[in-house]
């Protein structure tokens, strides 16, 4: 009779059957030119690897070879990494050069994801290590009322009070299951803590006719100031539901507390969001802490 594959070996030979599948495509793009050589890397570590875990239980020696191809292959993705990240231009913001050297390996968006993500913990380590006592850079800040900033002092109260709740629903799980989940709730506070740095480590800067608009790492909108038609305080609404239809044909950069500004545009601008880039619109709603300061700086003092 035939052995049952186990699932590791099952999960193995489809992850494998997927990058071969993607390799010959990406083959191609690379001869044409329309991407770098070491986006074929990545794929070409899932596939050892793959190829490994699913005729490991055949053979000892695959094993060992499996682990020793797939970390050469991944200390020389971080080798090149780490050269894109040298040679990125100054003056870019941390997210920014990592994308651009994560490029190498990896879709655009995917890119942009991971170093955003990799951007966002790092943030959250250094506020809570210290970083809580720095001033925040100069410009127009949306922290300072940030809902957001009101829950940090009772987030670290989450985790033991996770510890008790699994404990006593979970008792039984097994030991991965429950560590997975104390796991899980740790990285989301440390998540929280991270958008919180990273709104006070950004905020809105002018900058003669350069206007600079972020809600943290993850949302942004560069524009001219002579592109910006009108700003005001953004309106009232009598319910949800109207609110959220004019704010559809808007960038939002907005955030749970503070006062919100509405900028319209001469032309669509184009902002950037988690993903990348974001088709161009005719306006802003933005949050800052102290809008009227906001607006006399645009040249659109409240009336």
């Amino acid at each position: 009779m035939f052995a049952v594959p186990s699932l590791f070996a099952v999960a193995g030979g489809a992850a494998a059957a997927l990058a071969a599948l993607r390799l010959p495509g990406l083959g191609r793009d690379w001869r044409a030119g329309r991407i770098p050589a070491t986006r074929l890397l990545l794929p070409g570590v899932i596939l050892v690897e793959g190829v490994g875990a699913a005729l490991a239980p055949a053979s000892r020696w695959v094993l060992p070879l499996k682990l020793g191809t797939a970390l050469g292959l991944e200390v020389l993705l971080v080798g090149l990494a780490f050269r894109a990240w040298r040679r990125a231009a100054p003056g870019t913001w941390p997210e920014e050069r990592l994308a651009s050297a994560l490029e190498a390996f990896l879709p655009p968006r995917v890119a942009r994801l991971v170093a955003l993500e990799m951007t966002t913990l790092w943030g959250a380590l250094r506020f809570l290590v210290g970083g809580f006592r720095a001033p925040a850079p100069a410009g127009f800040s949306l922290h300072r009322q940030a809902a957001l900033g009101s829950l940090l002092p009772v987030l670290p109260l989450l985790l033991p009070g996770d510890v008790l709740l699994i404990r006593a629903l979970l008792s039984g799980a097994p030991t991965w299951l429950r560590w997975t989940l104390h796991l899980s709730t740790a990285y989301a506070v440390l998540w929280l803590v991270g958008l919180y740095a990273a709104m006070k480590e950004r905020p809105h800067q002018i900058r003669g006719e350069a206007v600079e608009l972020r809600v943290g790492a993850g949302r942004s909108l560069r524009v001219r100031r002579d592109q910006i038609s009108s700003a005001t305080p953004f309106p009232d609404f009598e319910d949800d539901w109207t609110r959220r239809a004019h704010l559809r044909d808007l960038h939002r950069l907005i955030t749970p507390g503070p006062p919100i500004v509405e900028l319209r545009f001469r032309e669509p601008v184009a902002g950037l969001g988690l993903l990348g880039p974001t088709r161009a619109r005719w306006g802003a709603a933005v949050s800052v802490d102290e809008p009227a300061a906001f607006l006399a700086a645009l040249g659109h003092p409240c009336a």
